[in-house]
């Protein structure tokens, strides 16, 4: 009996890959193995139940993403010996599945990624991600990706075989997670969501983005903002350091949040404001109206469709792409094209009908 392992060291990591490890369970010949990599450790801990998976890496500390990856290699060599693992199942662009792409390339194991193709085509933003997505395409045996042009990307660059246009099912995992909790859409005017975590704002855009935001709440005191703060103690310690004044923002900053919680937030939010891939996704996939603090996204389908608008990273056009929103609706007939982009909250079915009938004749374990 084969085992195949999915890798998960992130939150955003589980919401994608909940469904596929769901769905494959069904198949009889195969072994489901999930192991914990210990990148977001206080995360995991705080708001996933850690039964679900079958192995922690337990890496307790590590400085640096080269202090990581090391590390993670160390004890997968060890793991590996115990399980014997004949696949890898790995979810976007993080250390997490960087680093398991890697042991899998040099071991011979082969990998199959979701999420593949998404492209800014700058290794500097998003950091390291971009870099770690194109490195996992070169390693990667089968390419599940999400919509069409991610696919058009893999072939630009050269990946003529073992593409397939998936969807994505983190999707899926909301609308589970939707219906099981019977969350409702009310949604409260003049009501913004933000989520920042990306790195590469520590450059002092995220200041920016920050005096933006104040500009705009002194010009729009009605609004009210809801934070849920990132765990980087980087990000952390400069929003908080941004805000030691007395001043009064009208903002409720709040630690992270289960994600029922958060999904509860978000629905009953006008606008969202946010640098986070996944939540760029959901938002559109909920038709809000959606402001991407970023100078470029691999989700250009978005900004395609109109769904979402670029505000850059230090929030310069903030007030300007706000304003423009309070005028129009977002088109109900752009919404469904994404939702239908996204799966419609069935990719994982489709993961798993692609596993079964083709990845047997398209993976070839000695190569």
């Amino acid at each position: 009996m084969s085992n195949i392992c999915f890798v998960i060291g992130t939150r955003p990591e589980f919401i994608k890959i909940i469904e596929v490890v769901n769905e494959l369970k069904n198949l009889s010949e195969y072994k489901i193995k999930i192991i914990f990599s210990s990148q977001q450790n206080l995360l995991i801990k705080k708001y996933i139940d850690k039964k679900i998976f079958n192995y922690d890496i337990k890496i307790n500390k590590f400085n640096s993403d080269s202090g990581f990856i090391s590390s993670f290699l160390i004890k997968m060599e060890k793991l590996n010996k115990q399980i014997d693992i004949d696949y890898f199942f790995v979810q976007g662009d993080t250390n997490t599945a960087f680093a398991t792409s890697l042991f899998g390339f040099l071991k011979k194991i082969p990998i199959i990624h979701l999420e593949a193709g998404l492209r800014t085509y700058n290794l500097k933003q998003p950091y390291p991600e971009e870099f770690n997505r194109q490195s996992i395409t070169k390693m990667a045996k089968i390419h599940l990706s999400q919509t069409p042009s991610s696919k058009q990307n893999l072939k630009k660059e050269g990946i003529d075989k073992n593409i397939f246009v998936v969807g994505n099912p983190g999707i899926d995992y909301l609308c589970k997670v939707i219906k099981k909790n019977k969350i409702k859409e009310k949604i409260i005017r003049n009501s913004i969501l933000i989520t920042m975590h990306r790195r590469e704002s520590l450059d002092g855009s995220l200041k920016l983005f920050v005096k933006n935001l104040k500009k705009f709440m002194k010009k729009n005191p009605h609004f009210k903002i809801f934070w849920p703060l990132h765990t980087n103690p980087n990000i952390l310690k400069n929003i908080k350091d941004s805000f030691k004044s007395k001043e009064n923002y009208n903002i409720n900053f709040s630690e992270p949040m289960k994600y029922n919680e958060f999904l509860k937030i978000l629905m009953s939010s006008e606008f969202v404001i946010t640098d986070s891939g996944g939540i760029q996704e959901e938002a559109a996939f909920l038709g809000k109206k959606l402001l991407i603090a970023r100078d470029v996204t691999e989700r250009i389908d978005i900004l395609k469709l109109k769904l979402g608008y670029l505000i850059m990273a230090d929030g310069s056009r903030l007030q300007q792409t706000i304003s423009s929103f309070k005028k129009k609706k977002i088109n109900k007939s752009t919404t469904l094209k994404w939702k239908k982009m996204q799966g419609n909250g069935k990719s994982s079915k489709k993961v798993l009908s692609i596993f079964r009938d083709q990845i047997k004749n398209l993976v070839n374990k000695n190569i």
